[in-house]
């Protein structure tokens, strides 16, 4: 337990190891280490240039401080410049929406592209079956010629539009992510 004037003892430690002291409160601080142990160990150190353990404990509480002042002053500048920012926010988020828009209607119309081709060839092959029937031949080569180009288109275009729709799909999730790591400051984690 600490005696009355340990404390004072112990701030003045502090500026005998800075050496911003005189002679009056180094006697002082002798004076009151001839009855005092804890004290007498603590001018001990300070004699060796070694700060007290209290005046190094109260380092991190400052820096401590410090960060919650930063922290306390990022909040406020954000608070205070609230009607610049969130106009701009909100001008973003539509345009990203109207972007994200575009492209999901432009890949399901490119996705469509296989399927009318797809059908098409369904078409044409069951015309060339109608017409084998009604034995006319060369309606049926014509209904079996359309079928195959269908296919054929169905097979040439439909994979370049599958990928390019996969694309476009990545490509949404990444805007996705940028806009989210934008907002959050960083702290999204890709799964």
């Amino acid at each position: 337990m600490e005696k009355q004037g340990c404390g004072l003892i112990k701030d003045l430690l502090k500026l005998y190891v800075a050496g911003n002291i005189s002679d009056e409160s180094v006697s002082c601080i002798e004076a009151h280490s001839e009855d005092c142990p804890q004290c007498r160990m603590a001018y001990a150190a300070a004699k060796r240039g070694i700060v007290p353990k209290e005046a190094n404990a109260a380092a991190p509480e400052e820096k401590q401080d410090t960060a919650t002042r930063s922290r306390t002053a990022i909040i406020i500048a954000i608070v205070l410049t609230f009607p610049v920012w969130l106009p701009l926010l909100l001008v973003l988020i539509v345009l990203l929406g109207a972007f994200i828009a575009c492209i999901f209607v432009a890949s399901l119309v490119i996705s469509l592209v296989p399927l009318a081709f797809a059908a098409t060839s369904l078409f044409s092959a069951g015309a060339f079956i109608a017409a084998l029937f009604r034995v006319d031949l060369p309606a049926a080569m014509v209904a079996l010629g359309a079928s195959l180009v269908s296919g054929g288109l169905m097979l040439v275009l439909g994979i370049p539009c599958l990928r390019l729709c996969r694309l476009m799909l990545h490509l949404i999730t990444l805007i996705f992510a940028a806009f989210m790591r934008l907002i959050t400051g960083g702290d999204v984690t890709e799964e």
